[in-house]
């Protein structure tokens, strides 16, 4: 037994050479961010629904991200121009909201002229905000989104 035991090999672990740190990567896209409207900010057009402005204003700051999201390609592409001080995108929406908790955006102004990016946004909004339905009525508002390139 004991010459059995004195042939076993002990194992010893195969160290591999450390690899070197990959290159930071350089981001791609929208580093800033989304400015979603205050209380103060938004314009109710009609609130024939009896809607909840400071639950509704919630739910706009809620929706930043989706925005944030779509609006990657348009700064990846103008990457070069942007300025650090100011906004570099505003948009004012019109939002309609039937009594099925369903968004029908529209776009009153805007300083993009990139008409990919404002049908992201638009279809963004359409696709993806829900809000909880109403017994009847429409909730129509007016509000200002700016994206900043500083965070």
């Amino acid at each position: 037994m004991l010459f059995a035991l004195s042939r076993v090999h002990l194992y010893t672990p195969v160290v591999l050479p450390a690899e070197p740190e990959p290159a930071p990567v350089e981001q791609d896209g929208f580093t800033g961010r989304v400015v979603m409207p205050s209380l103060d900010d938004i314009y109710v057009l009609e609130n024939t629904a009896g809607r909840d402005l400071v639950q509704f204003a919630r739910f706009l700051k809620g929706r930043a991200a989706g925005l944030h999201f779509a609006s990657a390609a348009y700064f990846k592409a103008n990457q070069k121009n942007l300025k650090k001080d100011s906004p570099h995108a505003i948009m004012g929406i019109k939002l309609t909201l039937d009594s099925l908790g369903t968004f029908m955006p529209e776009i009153l102004f805007t300083n993009v002229h990139d008409d990919n990016f404002k049908g992201l946004v638009l279809s963004q909004i359409q696709t993806y905000w829900r809000y909880p339905r109403s017994e009847s009525g429409r909730f129509v508002v007016w509000l200002p989104i700016a994206w900043k390139t500083e965070y």
